[in-house]
């Protein structure tokens, strides 16, 4: 099912406005969450801020899913899918065959994106002991989505983890990835706060959509630690 707060496009100021929007539609929408029966995934770097809204709200715990993009053979900045930092790969085979890579480029760009992934991962997470998803609610947050790619990835990922259900939630999404995803019958909700009929790319929702940094990452696991 799919849950929007608005049809019309929303501007957010910034991800901190647009996490404490999102965050209004989930206590909307969601009861009876806390920090035993619940958690929120944030995709780096740009969902951070965004599910540190929730998190530090609803007293969750803030965890990390790192989904890497598969970049075409010919061009990187094309997205044919992403690849979890379990392995979990999503190929979007209609893109593959558009974008003319090859099999064996996808395989070693697979590889490759994963163990990037992991890296990140031990940089972004330290010596946190993992949380466990088992029979939880799973909110999956992003600062947007375009295609779903690395959406569908960290979605494949958690599912490995059998939770009791899974919620992705997002500021700000087109109509027809939010209903592929819907009609996947990997996720158990959809939110989003606005579902623009003409999206473009997921920055044009927003006045301030500066790049997160690292840092900013670490900082924001940290403090939601306390």
């Amino acid at each position: 099912m799919i849950k929007v707060a608005s049809k019309n496009p929303i501007v957010f100021k910034n991800r901190k406005d647009a996490g404490r929007q999102l965050l209004n539609l989930i206590k909307q929408e969601v009861k009876g969450l806390n920090k035993e029966n619940a958690v929120v995934i944030a995709l780096p770097r740009g969902g951070v801020p965004v599910a540190y809204e929730i998190s530090s709200a609803l007293d969750l715990p803030l965890d990390l899913s790192i989904p890497r993009k598969i970049g075409a053979q010919n061009n990187p900045e094309y997205a044919i899918g992403a690849v979890s930092e379990h392995g979990e790969a999503f190929i979007n085979n209609e893109l593959l065959a558009y974008s003319h890579s090859s099999r064996e480029y996808v395989k070693n760009e697979i590889e490759k994106q994963r163990l990037e992934s992991q890296r990140r991962q031990q940089v972004y997470k330290k010596n946190r002991k993992p949380i466990d998803y088992k029979d939880k609610t799973v909110i999956i947050v992003d600062d947007g989505m375009a295609t779903g790619s690395t959406a569908k990835s960290s979605i494949n990922s958690v599912l490995q983890a059998k939770p009791n259900k899974i919620i992705l939630a997002l500021p700000t999404a087109p109509i027809d990835s939010l209903e592929e995803i819907k009609n996947s019958g990997k996720v158990d909700e959809i939110l989003c706060v606005s579902i623009p009929r003409i999206f473009n790319a997921v920055g044009c929702f927003y006045e301030i959509f500066d790049q997160t940094d690292g840092s900013e990452v670490i900082e924001l696991l940290e403090k939601s630690l306390n």
